[in-house]
């Protein structure tokens, strides 16, 4: 049977190489000025009032120092080297349209239109492949969806919100010390909240608590000197220990979400009376 054209649509695979090079057309093509200025041009004849340039006085020397190297075709092309071109793309587009609404200067009408495309076509690209934005201090990046995620960064105040976003970004894949801060942080959110745990979910509470306290998240466990010292932790590889943290990680979300779930439950609850009640 022939297939109609949305079902092409719907189970078309995204080329992620394909998007890379659409994505670097549009920065590095000429397409401004009689054909003779790029938007990295025009980008970097206005870094100047970019709100993250620091002392950069040019796209070009903020790249050197920054070290943002995307080639027109990268030999060691990957799934994160797409996601961290959208991530520079999408701060740039950002710089430049929050410079244009400041007043730092007039973007000839075209500007501000690729400005959107270009926004846009970042978007579709980052949904396709299952990503989402987070944002802290005007800056961009792109996480894989985590509904639990998602989920329990809505609880949290906007400082842990991001920070359990973050956690799946891939630049924290192989940073076991930003993964044991972010941990350490969320154990200190739940530290106040231990005792209810214990009552939703004691077996939760437990393991999630010696993790903290045994894997070098709260403690020094790795020091032979440390009164806290683990043999058994000190002599984990990296990579089994990365993998614990993660699970601690996902347990850590766990935990969350049964204690909304609990509110919820008792928010639930009143408002049941107050339905039932009204019906007298």
């Amino acid at each position: 049977m022939r297939k109609t054209f949305a079902d092409v649509l719907k189970e078309g695979n995204i080329n992620i190489r394909q998007e890379y090079d659409k994505l670097y057309s549009i920065l590095h093509s000429k397409a401004f000025d009689h054909n003779t200025k790029s938007l990295y041009d025009i980008f970097d004849a206005n870094f100047t009032f970019f709100f993250f340039r620091g002392t950069c006085m040019g796209i070009k020397e903020f790249d050197q120092k920054y070290g943002f190297k995307f080639a027109h075709e990268p030999s060691d092309f990957n799934l994160d080297y797409l996601v961290s071109f959208c991530e520079y793309l999408q701060n740039m587009v950002i710089g430049m349209q929050c410079s244009i609404s400041a007043g730092g200067f007039a973007a000839p009408e075209v500007v501000n239109k690729i400005l959107q495309l270009t926004s846009e076509q970042i978007r579709l690209v980052i949904d396709n492949i299952g990503y989402m934005d987070a944002n802290v201090d005007g800056i961009t990046i792109f996480v894989p969806k985590s509904q639990p995620a998602i989920v329990v960064s809505e609880i949290l105040s906007p400082s842990l919100s991001y920070k359990v976003i973050e956690y799946n970004h891939h630049s924290m894949k192989g940073d076991l010390d930003k993964k044991q801060a972010t941990l350490k942080l969320l154990a200190d959110q739940l530290e106040a909240k231990k005792d209810k745990l214990g009552e939703l979910n004691n077996s939760l509470k437990s393991d999630l608590f010696y993790l903290f306290n045994n894997i070098n998240i709260r403690h020094n466990n790795i020091d032979p000197n440390s009164k806290s010292y683990k043999k058994a932790v000190a002599e984990m590889s990296k990579e089994e220990l990365e993998e614990w943290y993660d699970r601690t990680y996902n347990m850590c979300l766990m935990a969350f979400m049964v204690l909304e779930q609990a509110d919820n439950k008792t928010k639930t609850k009143e408002l049941k009376d107050i339905i039932e009640n009204s019906k007298k």
